[in-house]
C-alpha cells in the first residue's frame, strides 16, 4: 500500500513560514484546523521543526529527518524523505510538516496541499516553495478575518494534484 502523501503549512503572502524555528504568527483556529485535519495521523518533519518551541508532535507516529545520528524522543529518525515514506508505507496517509528543505523535495510527491495562507507580508527566515500553480487544483477555501485572538486574517486552502 502507498499512503497518500499531504502537506499541511502556513504561509505569509511572501511564503515566509519561519522566523529563528518559530511560527511569525499566532492564529488559534487555524491551530484547532491543523489538529483536526492530522488527528491520528503520522507525521514526517525535519530536525529543526520536530525540535521547535511551538512544534505539534504526532501521537501516534513522527518520523523525523535528520543527517544527525541523534535519537529522538517519541519519533523515528532517519536521513531522507524516501526512507521515512518507506518506513510509512502501511499508512493511509502521511503529513509532512516541514521545514523549507522538507517542503521543496516533497511538493514534488504531494497528492494534498492542505496551505493556509496568512494575509500579510511578514519577515523570516524560512519559506515555502513556489507552487506550480497549473500542477494544483483548488477544492475549497475557507476565509478567516483578522479579529481579537487573530491578528492576521488567514484563508484555509486544500489543493489536489491535477491528473
Amino acid at each position: 500500500m502507498t499512503p497518500k502523501i499531504s502537506i499541511i503549512a502556513a504561509m505569509s503572502e511572501n511564503h515566509v513560514i519561519g522566523r529563528n524555528n518559530q511560527l511569525p504568527w499566532h492564529l488559534p483556529d487555524e491551530w484547532e484546523n491543523f489538529r483536526k485535519i492530522t488527528d491520528g495521523k503520522a507525521f514526517v518533519m525535519g530536525r529543526k521543526s520536530y525540535e521547535a518551541p511551538d512544534a505539534l508532535h504526532s501521537t501516534y507516529k513522527n518520523v523525523v529527518l535528520s543527517r544527525q545520528q541523534t535519537e529522538f524522543s517519541g519519533a523515528i529518525r532517519t536521513d531522507n524523505l524516501e526512507r521515512a515514506l518507506g518506513i510509512l508505507h502501511d499508512e493511509e496517509e502521511v503529513f509532512i510538516l516541514g521545514g523549507a528543505s522538507v517542503f521543496k523535495e516533497a511538493i514534488l510527491l504531494a497528492d494534498i496541499l492542505y496551505l493556509t495562507v496568512v494575509h500579510a507580508q511578514l519577515d523570516g527566515d524560512a519559506f515555502f516553495p513556489e507552487v506550480g500553480r497549473d500542477l494544483w487544483r483548488l477544492g475549497t477555501s475557507v476565509y478567516h478575518g483578522a479579529d481579537q485572538s487573530h491578528e492576521y486574517a488567514f484563508s484555509m486552502n486544500i489543493f489536489t494534484r491535477k491528473q
